[in-house]
């Protein structure tokens, strides 16, 4: 993200102090703008969009906080504040966090700390939504060109039926095969003619069943209505969990066609570049993040990690370093943040197993830190102490615990 995007509003009574900040933000790539009081403060505000604002709290005409209680009054504090005195004290800062500001800086203000202050408080707009079909349109990687023309080839279809969990990638599924134009079905004995007829009325054209098959008696009842259904024109799309579903309900499986939600258990090698895919497409939806880059490091971790087996587990991982990374450079350590605060696994309903095929295609360290990894997690959620761990792989327990932090498992 261009960072002259970003619109910072220096308020201060200084000429110098004024311009020593306006210098350093133009410097780092932000355009800036000067006002020397607060009624030039208040038509700048007015006039244009502000991302931030460096507000002084003295002030010969109105003060600082004075003026931050106006805006708070009128909720006016669209942007984060940032006060700034010569002569703070602890109380005033509390003040000022109490009335709306978002932090505090004591002059003399330091390059480091004043850097710091501006990009932490940017990073609190920041709202990062998990991905959505835009996603898929707009990645070029022939991984996920490939899914899309899966999911396109799919419209053609009578019945379909999507194997899988409930996660965002299966509200992009669905966005992308009938958009809104479905109706929900979540019980099984709704599906009858009175369905049918308000479909019919309702003009939409697909029909949504979620995960009901398991509750639906197998006999011609049902196969004759979802043949009516199908000679109206309204295509069927079921959601299950399991393959299996399928197997017990229909007779012939060939008269649905199956897609099944993809995930890296027999491509690992693809992390990497969907990882950067992802981040490159949440940079360009939020114009308040500062560019971004995933280092080596950061990319092995990820590539690495057993319980990344799925594309929103990968963007739940990108998103969350985003905003746990300080400067430019996300790093292996803003990746295993995220696994230390979720308690190793990314999503419990998932497997943490690995296609031994995939262990073949590492170079050795890399299979064998990925095995370790299965192998201690699979026995510290069995045993639930590290004595027992300890005992049971024959690591002693100042060694094991250097282990366990070295794999990223968080105990």
């Amino acid at each position: 993200m261009d960072k002259q995007k970003i619109k910072i509003l220096i308020v201060d009574d200084e000429k110098d102090i004024r311009d020593s900040l306006k210098d350093i933000l133009v410097d780092e790539g932000y355009e800036t703008l000067l006002a020397k009081n607060v009624s030039e403060a208040k038509e700048i505000k007015l006039s244009q969009k502000i991302d931030l604002i460096l507000l002084d709290i003295w002030m010969p005409d109105i003060d600082g906080l004075s003026l931050l209680k106006e805006w708070s009054a009128n909720n006016e504090i669209n942007c984060p504040v940032i006060m700034m005195s010569g002569h703070g004290t602890i109380d005033t800062a509390i003040e000022a966090t109490k009335i709306g500001a978002t932090d505090f800086l004591e002059k003399p203000i330091s390059l480091q700390k004043l850097l710091k202050t501006i990009s932490s408080s940017l990073k609190k707009l920041v709202v990062l939504d998990e991905i959505d079909k835009t996603f898929i349109a707009e990645c070029n990687l022939k991984y996920i060109k490939d899914i899309e023309n899966e999911i396109n080839q799919l419209k053609k279809m009578y019945l379909v039926g999507f194997v899988g969990e409930k996660t965002n990638f299966m509200g992009i599924f669905i966005s992308i095969l009938f958009n809104t134009n479905y109706y929900l079905v979540k019980k099984a004995s709704d599906i009858n003619n009175n369905l049918l007829n308000l479909i019919q009325t309702s003009g939409l054209k697909f029909l949504l069943i979620d995960n009901c098959l398991g509750s639906l008696e197998k006999n011609n009842e049902y196969e004759e209505l979802f043949n009516e259904i199908n000679s109206k024109k309204i295509k069927i799309l079921f959601l299950e969990k399991e393959r299996a579903s399928f197997g017990k309900f229909f007779k012939n499986e060939n008269n649905i066609s199956f897609y099944e939600a993809p995930d890296f258990l027999n491509d690992r090698d693809i992390i990497p570049d969907l990882a950067n895919a992802l981040l490159a497409y949440h940079l360009s939806k939020n114009s308040n993040l500062p560019f971004k880059v995933l280092d080596s490091a950061a990319l092995n971790a990820l590539r690495n990690h057993p319980d990344i087996q799925r594309i929103d587990q990968l963007d739940k991982v990108i998103t969350s370093s985003i905003k746990s990374s300080a400067g430019e450079l996300i790093n292996r350590h803003d990746v295993e943040s995220f696994f230390d605060q979720h308690n190793v696994s990314v999503e419990k309903n998932y497997k943490t197993d690995i296609n031994i095929d995939v262990l073949y295609k590492k170079p050795l360290k890399e299979a064998r830190d990925s095995f370790e990894t299965m192998y201690l997690k699979y026995h510290l959620e069995k045993n639930k102490s590290i004595t027992n761990l300890s005992n049971k792989s024959g690591i002693e327990r100042t060694h094991l615990y250097r282990k366990l932090k070295q794999l990223g498992i968080k105990v």
